[in-house]
């Protein structure tokens, strides 16, 4: 689809062609997933390193923090606000990183995580669900009508199918970029071939 075929007024222009297919549901759920992630990893690039960089550091605070329990959970999400506050990051940008940041906070003050191994890149990789989320996912129902006239409720119903592989795209895109500080060379995970069946082959 070329650039400036707009088929939906409040989606990035990255995100239009995933869009389409979604709608149209010609393509097979691996190939919208992979047409998603192809736009997602292209805005995060355009996007820049800062917020990775700054995930990274609250990470590594969080990390140390939570190590040492010396700390109240106010307290935390206070150094939070700050280290945010002294990154130079766009304003939007730094708003999603701290979203993803206390809601990492929320989860190990309620038990559901207790591993801080690799909180940095827990911390990279809910930046980028937040990013996926307010950049495409959010932003689809708002429009009075669907390209080629489906229901919102069943465009809905294909991205929710689509949801878990995204995620599982996007933890190997927060590993790279977490080990690199940078977004500059994430690529695509290679899909898996799916081996064509043999009409003579004997499955019994």
């Amino acid at each position: 689809m070329p650039d400036g075929d707009i088929v939906h007024g409040k989606l990035p222009g990255l995100y239009q062609k995933p869009y389409k297919w979604i709608c149209e549901g010609k393509a097979n759920k691996n190939e919208c997933v992979g047409a998603l992630m192809g736009a997602l990893m292209r805005d995060l690039k355009k996007k820049g390193a800062a917020p990775v960089v700054l995930a990274k550091r609250i990470g590594e605070q969080l990390k140390q923090a939570i190590d040492n329990g010396s700390q109240s959970w106010g307290v935390l999400s206070q150094q939070l606000d700050q280290i945010a506050r002294q990154a130079e990051c766009p304003h939007y940008l730094k708003e999603l990183v701290l979203k993803a940041s206390k809601d990492v906070l929320h989860d190990f003050r309620y038990g559901q995580v207790r591993d801080t191994s690799n909180l940095s890149e827990v911390i990279v990789g809910r930046y980028i669900q937040e990013m996926y989320r307010s950049r495409f996912e959010q932003r689809i129902p708002l429009t009075s009508e669907h390209h080629a006239g489906v229901d919102n409720a069943i465009v809905m119903e294909r991205v929710e199918a689509m949801r878990s592989d995204v995620f599982a795209g996007i933890d190997k895109c927060a590993k790279k970029a977490t080990e690199q500080g940078d977004v500059a060379n994430l690529r695509l995970p290679r899909r898996q071939k799916v081996k064509e069946i043999d009409l003579e082959e004997d499955l019994t």
